[in-house]
């Protein structure tokens, strides 16, 4: 009898169990759904992150988060009847978030998720020196450059924005500015406006410019002044030295050297000597190159070699006053392959005197005078540089 109630007490045990178990799984749910793009392609490998959405439910932690799989799928199963929040998210998407899911007791809640690319942000960051003055730029010849240092003035200007240049074979340019050149762009050395000696522009203005041998080039653009000179329709390059007054003896230093391909090699040197009213400056440079070749391995005539030297004797009698008298002489010579005689000289003769005082009197701001004297001799023949025709031609 005893063993019949025993038996009787654990039958009903497991039909309530089973009972239990009947109803816990009745008052469970499911959220399942599919994660596409913005294209209705499916998504696999997001992230799919579960949350309570204000009904203070306990969600274990095994049923927080899940992926989808290959085809996008996912699903959460058992869970407690109530409202839930469902987020997806994948790198390159922007997370998108389904809120009041509502789960009830026994039923699967279908939500499909679709991610939206996200935006693509890139940091660019540009350093340059703040511009005050839109139509005037000022840059540093001696300041790193690519892809290599200039060997003339033209080779530096165009790659100042608004510059382009018209080749003069390998060693030279003629600039040219916003689509003006020639006349009406007025070159500067020092406050002195230098001209060319050919009447084709075969050795232009910038021919005979250095750019490592100057402290700072300014670029006016447009007719912004007739300061400088006139008729400058284009614009106004100044190739400056800074001066100053030393405090005590001073001495410095300056060289460059760069090497290449094909024989290229520039040099530029600057010494300075100075003491507080007496200053000396010498600048030399060249540059050469011999003939570069073609894809072929065939020898193109292009060679050149040029070099400058210029000497400076400087008064300083205050901080604001100077009296300069400074001395330059450049030449070269240049192979061109396109055209039938060679550029053979390019001699440029200088002297000048100049004047400077800062703060004159309380009326006048600054006062300049200068003086000076150019000579350049240009020189073209088909002798020289290349193995004459039956014919010899000079043009000077």
């Amino acid at each position: 009898m005893f063993r019949l109630r025993f038996r009787l007490l654990i039958a009903l045990a497991a039909v309530f169990a089973a009972c239990a178990v009947v109803n816990a799984q009745t008052a469970s749910g499911k959220i399942s759904g599919v994660v596409t793009d913005s294209s209705g392609s499916i998504v696999p490998g997001a992230a799919v992150d579960l949350a309570d959405a204000g009904s203070t439910l306990a969600i274990p932690a095994s049923l927080r988060s899940t992926h989808s799989d290959e085809m996008g799928r996912y699903a959460f199963a058992s869970l407690p009847s109530g409202r839930y929040r469902i987020s997806a998210s994948l790198p390159g998407f922007e997370t998108a978030v389904r809120s009041a899911v509502v789960v009830g007791p026994g039923r699967e809640t279908l939500v499909d998720v679709v991610l939206v690319p996200g935006r693509q942000e890139t940091t660019i960051v540009v350093t340059a020196p703040a511009t005050t003055r839109p139509l005037v730029l000022e840059t540093d010849p001696r300041a790193p450059r690519q892809p290599i240092p200039a060997h003339d003035g033209g080779d530096y200007l165009k790659a100042i924005p608004g510059f382009s240049i018209v080749r003069k074979g390998g060693t030279d340019g003629d600039p040219v500015l916003r689509g003006m050149a020639g006349s009406r762009l007025g070159v500067l050395l020092d406050g002195q406006q230098i001209f060319g000696g050919c009447g084709g522009r075969m050795d232009p203005p910038t021919a005979y410019v250095y750019p490592s041998a100057f402290d700072r080039i300014t670029v006016v653009k447009g007719p912004q002044t007739v300061v400088y000179a006139a008729g400058t329709s284009a614009g106004t390059v100044l190739f400056q030295r800074d001066w100053h007054r030393a405090a005590g003896p001073e001495y410095s230093v300056f060289g460059s050297f760069v090497g290449g391909g094909f024989g290229r090699h520039d040099e530029m040197a600057n010494v300075r000597a100075a003491i507080p009213s007496l200053y000396v400056q010498a600048v030399g440079t060249r540059s050469e190159t011999g003939d570069y070749q073609d894809g072929n391995g065939r020898a193109v005539h292009s060679a050149y070699t040029r070099w400058s030297g210029s000497a400076a004797f400087g008064w300083t009698p205050s901080d604001n006053t100077l009296l300069e008298l400074s001395l330059a002489k450049s030449d070269g010579r240049a192979a061109y392959a396109d055209r039938a005689m060679d550029g053979t000289k390019f001699a440029r003769d200088n002297v000048a005197l100049k004047f400077d005082t800062r703060r004159a009197t309380s009326f006048v701001r600054r006062i300049e005078a200068s003086w000076y004297y150019n000579y350049v001799d240009h020189a073209m023949d088909n002798f020289s540089l290349r193995k004459p025709g039956t014919m010899f031609s000079v043009n000077n």
